[in-house]
C-alpha cells in the first residue's frame, strides 16, 4: 500500500451492562439482567485484550454502571482509556420533561464519570431518542468536546449545527455550525444489531460474517479515500462472547497491518479535527 495513508480507527463501547434493561427497557426480567451482567464478564475481558495489542479505546459508561460495577469501571480507566457520557441509567433526554430535568440527569452522570476518572468528560453519545436543540445547548454549555450519535458523513468528523429549519415546501434550511464535533456513529459499525436477539434486529449473526462487513468498511477507507476517521461501537455484552472476541482480535490484527493506521479515543480524534480544520464562525457587519 502507498505510504501516504492516513486512518485513524477509534473502538469504542458502550458499557450499557443492567442499565439498558431496568431503564429504558423497564425490565425486571431475571433473563434479561443477566444479560447485562454478563457486560462486567465481557468488560474485563475486552480490558485484556486491548491491553494486550496495546491499543486506546473510547468507552461510554452510564452513571449506573459506573454505581453498579465499580471495580470493571476502575479497571477501564485505570487503563487509560476514555470515559465519555451515556445517560445515568441509559436514558434518553427527550424523555425528561423540561429543562431543569435534562440538566440534573446530565449533571448526576457527568458527576459519577468525574468521580471514576477526576475529570468531567469530553465526550457524549446519546443513549437514545434525538439530539435535540436543548440538548446540544447544554453539552456546549458544560464544555463537552464532541457528540458521537449521529453520522451526516460516515468516515470524517463534521461540527454539529443549531437552528436547522426544516421545510417540505422549499429547501431544508441547514442552520449555523457549533463547536461541537460530530464524530460517525452508524447501526452498520455497531454490535448490537447483529449479535442482540430483538424484534428488528438480525440478531445472532456469524462473527465472520460482521467481520466481513467491518473489514470492508475500513477496506475502503483505507483504499478509496486514504483518510479518515473509522469507528466502532461495540457492547460488552455482545462483543465479550468468546467468538465475537476472537472476531474483533483478528479485526484488531487485520486493521494494524495496514501501514499508516493509528488507534486514538475519539477525544484525541475530536482535538485534532478542531485544531486543524477550525470553526468558522459568522460575523455581524455594518
Amino acid at each position: 500500500m502507498s505510504g501516504d495513508r492516513d486512518v485513524t480507527v477509534c473502538l469504542t463501547f458502550d458499557f450499557d451492562a443492567i442499565s439498558i434493561w431496568v431503564g429504558p427497557r423497564h425490565s425486571r426480567s431475571p433473563n434479561l439482567i443477566a444479560r447485562g451482567e454478563f457486560g462486567e464478564v465481557g468488560a474485563n475481558r475486552l480490558v485484556d485484550l486491548l491491553d494486550e495489542h496495546g491499543v486506546p479505546s473510547t468507552w461510554f459508561i452510564p452513571g449506573h454502571t459506573i454505581d453498579t460495577f465499580p471495580e470493571v469501571c476502575a479497571r477501564v480507566a485505570g487503563a487509560g482509556h476514555e470515559v465519555g457520557y451515556h445517560g445515568y441509567c441509559h436514558e434518553a433526554p427527550s424523555s425528561k420533561a423540561d429543562e431543569a430535568d435534562e440538566r440534573a440527569l446530565l449533571t448526576k452522570a457527568m458527576g459519577r464519570i468525574e468521580g471514576l476518572t477526576g475529570r468531567p468528560p469530553v465526550g457524549h453519545r446519546l443513549p437514545g431518542g434525538n439530539l435535540g436543540e436543548r440538548w446540544a445547548r447544554l453539552l456546549l454549555e458544560y464544555g463537552f468536546s464532541y457528540d458521537s450519535s449521529m453520522a451526516p458523513n460516515d468516515f470524517a468528523p463534521t461540527y454539529c449545527r443549531l437552528g436547522d429549519v426544516v421545510r417540505t415546501d422549499a429547501a431544508y434550511e441547514f442552520g449555523a455550525e457549533v463547536d461541537l464535533v460530530e464524530l460517525p456513529f452508524d447501526w452498520s459499525l455497531d454490535d448490537w444489531p447483529y449479535f442482540s436477539p430483538e424484534p428488528h434486529h438480525d440478531g445472532l449473526r456469524s462473527p465472520n460474517e460482521v467481520f466481513d462487513i467491518w473489514a470492508s468498511d475500513f477496506e475502503f477507507v483505507y483504499r478509496k479515500l486514504g483518510t479518515g476517521v473509522f469507528v466502532l461501537t461495540m457492547h460488552p455484552q455482545c462483543i465479550g462472547r468468546g467468538s465475537r472476541l476472537l472476531m474483533l482480535e483478528r479485526l484488531i490484527a487485520h486493521m494494524k497491518a495496514h501501514e499508516g493506521v493509528r488507534f486514538r479515543t475519539m477525544a484525541e480524534v475530536a482535538a485534532e479535527f478542531r485544531a486543524t480544520r477550525p470553526l468558522v464562525t459568522a460575523t455581524a457587519t455594518g
